[in-house]
């Protein structure tokens, strides 16, 4: 006679064994299983709530989160074996805990800006520019050592800041821990891998009140600690250290990396670059990130009462014909790269009364893209040239936006056929722990992951011409 148990234990050998990525964004929380051979076997995307209630305030609920992370396993593990999970945060996430690792606070995502307050302090005072040439994470109200310096203020003892990504991996494995890319991003790390004793003597921290760093590889229990969304993108796209391809990455934000072994603050500070250690032989994220992106492409929509897809339509329809359009100065949510001011703010200029909603989202439309062009110039006078920029599916050339960006820079795209990069880059390290794929590679059921999109310059005189004009108009 089989017992239940024994039965459940057949059972579950009977099942398919998979491995399951989650990427903790700031809009979706995102998860993709993979079984032994590569294949997309299971996608969820949910959306947890951000709480603006009160001016400057960007925060989410940690337990809301953590219910999401937990029912997708749920739904796996009712459906496989799961024998593996990897992790993928959004950088600079920052939440409070106790000495029992109990919130006290939301999670203050990057766009929170009541810190700023805290960061204009410490630019007035010179002490941004030593924390960003010792860490390469530059002082903006995005940064946790900035938003910990502001809360503590009023804070009580026992009280420690940590990452949401390692907050779920806490609860996952009663394991307190952090990847080097994650620390880097918290902008209190050296660029060698350590927690900066400098920095935390003005925090008032120590080391040992923080979590310990390890390589996004480290497991606990059978969950991979993984790494920031950004690192774990370029492990998804195969584009490690010193790889001849950037990185583009297009959400509520937008950011443009590369990686590479070495860098100084001579090369990334001039250009406002960050640069993130990423551990061990993987080398440094050198990047541009932009605050202003498809959360800009978002309120313009809703302002002129259109989906986004008929907003970059009828943007481009009118950016490609003669008509005049206003200006647009893009920075509704601050900006970060290169002037790293949460205080700076959005207009429109130069209207006209010719001007109607379809000549405001050109305006809005052309400028950000000229914030993509200028962030890619810009990378590329902070380190060596690239072949080609990777892109996840979200920019593929099945999108009007995808098609947009392909036309204005210099080098062939290629974007992931089906999924976002940080998703799949976390599935991929959960399948890496379980030896399948080799070193780096997985058989993707669609061939090869990368799909190229190749536009010739002609069909984009007028489109390159205006962004131009733009980005002169914005950056001189």
């Amino acid at each position: 006679m089989v017992t239940y148990s024994k039965l459940e234990e057949i059972t579950a050998d009977m099942k398919a064994k998979w491995v399951l990525g989650i990427d903790l964004g700031t809009t979706h929380v995102k998860a993709l299983a993979l079984d032994s051979k590569g294949r997309f076997v299971f996608k969820r995307s949910l959306t947890p709530r951000i709480y603006t209630d009160i001016i400057g305030h960007y925060e989410q609920d940690p337990q809301e989160i953590l219910e999401m992370v937990r029912s997708v396993i749920r739904e796996c593990q009712s459906q496989s074996d799961l024998i593996s999970i990897g992790l993928s945060g959004a950088m600079h996430t920052f939440i409070v805990v106790d000495a029992l690792w109990r919130p006290v606070t939301k999670i203050w995502t990057w766009m929170d800006q009541r810190s700023g307050v805290t960061a204009k302090l410490l630019r007035a005072q010179g002490i941004a520019e030593k924390w960003y040439s010792r860490t390469g994470c530059p002082v903006h109200s995005m940064s946790p050592a900035v938003k910990w310096l502001h809360f503590s203020r009023v804070s009580g003892a026992d009280l420690r800041p940590i990452a949401l990504k390692d907050w779920i991996f806490y609860e996952l494995t009663g394991q307190w821990a952090t990847d080097f890319s994650t620390a880097a991003a918290s902008g209190m790390m050296t660029l060698s891998g350590e927690w900066d004793d400098e920095i935390l003597h003005t925090l008032q921290l120590t080391p040992n009140i923080l979590p310990p760093i390890h390589s996004w590889d480290y497991m606990g229990k059978n969950v991979v600690l993984g790494g920031s969304d950004g690192a774990i993108a370029h492990y998804g796209l195969n584009a490690l250290t010193d790889s001849d391809a950037a990185v583009l990455t297009w959400g509520t934000s937008a950011a443009i990396r590369v990686s590479t072994s070495t860098t100084t603050s001579q090369e990334f500070m001039p250009n406002g670059s960050f640069a993130y250690f990423m551990g061990p032989g993987h080398g440094f994220l050198i990047g541009q990130a932009l605050s202003n992106a498809g959360n800009v492409l978002s309120w313009i929509a809703k302002v002129l009462n259109m989906s986004v897809e008929e907003t970059i339509q009828r943007a481009v329809d009118v950016i490609e014909s003669p008509e005049s359009l206003p200006r647009f100065v893009p920075y509704l949510f601050g900006e970060r790269s290169p002037y790293w001011d949460e205080t700076l703010t959005a207009r429109f200029e130069n209207i006209l009364p010719e001007h109607g909603a379809d000549h405001l989202a050109g305006g809005v439309v052309l400028s950000l893209l000229a914030l993509i062009v200028s962030a890619y110039r810009r990378l590329g006078a902070s380190t060596r040239s690239w072949k080609s920029v990777y892109t996840g599916s979200n920019l593929s050339f099945a999108t009007e936006w995808g098609r947009l960006i392909a036309k204005l820079l210099p080098v062939p795209v290629y974007s992931v056929q089906s999924e976002d990069a940080s998703v799949l880059g976390a599935a991929k390290l959960a399948a890496k722990q379980q030896g399948w794929g080799g070193k780096e590679e997985l058989d993707f059921p669609d061939g090869e992951p990368h799909h190229f999109v190749s536009l010739s310059q002609s069909d984009s005189s007028r489109l390159a011409s205006r962004v131009d004009e733009t980005v002169a108009y914005l950056y001189n």
